[in-house]
């Protein structure tokens, strides 16, 4: 009971705001500015910053971030990383841990970069998180530690190659472009944001996770 209690204060610190990274997207100010109109927090919270496969934080980004017809980049508000998600749900029953999740998730605001240096902000996802119950399990015994081989191997350890891992995936139907985005997080590196136009076509934007990127 008291890991839960803890859980949900630290939940609550947790949509408080990390601590903001030292990387840096080098926006332009105006663009700031206008992303700052439409979701206040991005700057003090930091923003997933999605782009082409060579994505990456500098004075490049915007050059890798544009992408599709018409050009459009896409920034999320920081949501959770990684070590939250795993404190969820380490200290909260699993469907208690899925919609916490998914709730940091779907509260953090997708921002979509026009080419003419616009920024709006989308509606509200729908958000699904789904955690394979044996690696909830595990994750819930403070016996068993984090990783594979992270001690001594023949004993219980939360190891995702066995186990599994979460599975997190949101959808935005854009009002103003009647397009369709997805966003499906994983830890490997390989966080993806599908965008679908109503003819069908697609883009594919890779997305930067590691950690909170500063706007400036």
């Amino acid at each position: 009971m008291m890991r839960r209690i803890a859980a949900v204060a630290a939940f609550f610190g947790l949509l408080a705001g990390p601590a903001l990274g030292t990387e840096r997207l080098h926006l332009p100010e105006p663009l700031r500015a206008a992303i700052a109109a439409v979701c206040p927090d991005c700057a003090t919270r930091g923003v997933i910053a999605c782009g082409d496969a060579d994505v990456r934080p500098g004075k490049a980004y915007l050059e890798r971030a544009r992408l599709g017809t018409p050009p459009r980049a896409y920034l999320m508000r920081w949501p959770l990383g990684d070590r939250d998600i795993r404190q969820l749900s380490e200290t909260l029953p699993q469907a208690a841990a899925e919609a916490a999740i998914a709730k940091a998730f779907a509260d953090a605001p997708l921002i979509a970069l026009d080419a003419g240096g616009g920024a709006r902000a989308l509606p509200p996802p729908a958000a699904s998180v789904a955690i394979p119950p044996g690696l909830h399990a595990c994750l819930a015994d403070p016996a068993k530690p984090w990783g594979c081989c992270a001690g001594d191997c023949r004993t219980g350890e939360c190891c995702e190659k066995s186990l599994g891992s979460h599975r997190i995936s949101l959808r935005w139907l854009d009002p103003d472009t009647n397009e369709t985005l997805r966003f499906r997080w994983s830890r490997s590196g390989s966080t993806m944001l599908t965008r679908k136009t109503a003819d069908g076509g697609e883009t594919q934007y890779f997305c930067l996770v590691w950690g909170p990127l500063r706007l400036d």
